[in-house]
């Protein structure tokens, strides 16, 4: 990392976690960018107000995003993880001045009968019931009387089977706080992470993706779900310069899971 550099490279994270916990992948970066990451609405240490009762879409993070990078005064390459992708994403949708790259890291960028159908179920409110990622952070545990408990935990969830150590203890330094009784839980109120899960439901991520000149590159685990083949061959039509490639043996959670190949293909890029 470059605090010097006037090569701005922001950093988005996921839904549920914040942006130290991506430290492994991000101390790879190029020294020749300042890079930066930040919490999200909603997640970490953030301040912004979040209310899941309030949240529609995901364009406050969008529009998060915006903010930062026009306070920096200078173009930046934008990459994110999941919904910190799609965030990017949005942002060279709506904001291309403000985009000079685009990388991005399993992004969510559904075809639209899916999101059509997201819609549906989420007019009918049965979204907490059908979307299991929604349902299920509602219904898990958010206790811990030690970092070490909590390590533990998350230690023996699927979700974290295939991270290193060093990535798992960032996650649980840095998602955790004490509540009024001294207990630990996580930073990210389950009920704004699954009403994130909730609305995928952003039609806009195909709204101009013709125009898109900066170069554009989507890192993907294989088989990806959250941008299948559909989504990709959409993608690479409208924008052709955009290079698409995968990481082997990695889930979702390839940035953590494997966070030097995934930096090598960033830097490759840059």
């Amino acid at each position: 990392m470059n605090e010097n550099s006037n090569k701005q490279f922001y950093f988005s994270h996921a839904n549920g976690f914040n942006g130290l916990t991506y430290q492994s992948l991000l101390k790879n970066i190029s020294k020749e960018f300042k890079v930066s990451t930040y919490d999200m609405r909603g997640h970490g240490d953030t301040t912004l107000k979040a209310d899941p009762t309030k949240l529609k879409s995901w364009y406050c993070f969008r529009d998060d995003l915006i903010f930062l990078i026009e306070n920096s005064n200078t173009p930046a390459i934008l990459s994110g993880h999941s919904l910190g992708g799609t965030a990017s994403w949005l942002v060279a949708l709506s904001r291309p001045d403000l985009v000079e790259k685009l990388v991005l890291v399993d992004p969510v960028i559904l075809p639209l009968r899916y999101i059509f159908g997201y819609r549906l179920i989420n007019l009918l409110n049965i979204a907490h019931l059908l979307n299991p990622l929604a349902k299920n952070t509602l219904i898990r545990r958010n206790e811990w009387k030690t970092k070490e408990e909590a390590y533990d935990y998350f230690a023996g969830k699927k979700l974290f089977s295939k991270v290193s150590r060093e990535v798992l203890n960032d996650y649980v330094n840095h998602g955790l706080k004490n509540d009024k009784n001294n207990n630990l839980t996580l930073k990210c109120n389950p009920e704004w992470e699954s009403a994130c899960f909730q609305l995928n439901t952003n039609k806009e991520v195909w709204d101009g993706v013709e125009h898109l000149k900066m170069p554009i590159k989507i890192i993907l685990t294989t088989n990806s779900t959250v941008c299948n083949k559909f989504s990709q061959n959409r993608i690479k039509k409208l924008a052709q310069q955009t290079e698409i490639v995968f990481i082997e043996n990695t889930t979702h959670m390839l940035p953590l899971e494997a966070s030097e190949e995934v930096s090598n293909e960033i830097n490759k890029f840059l």
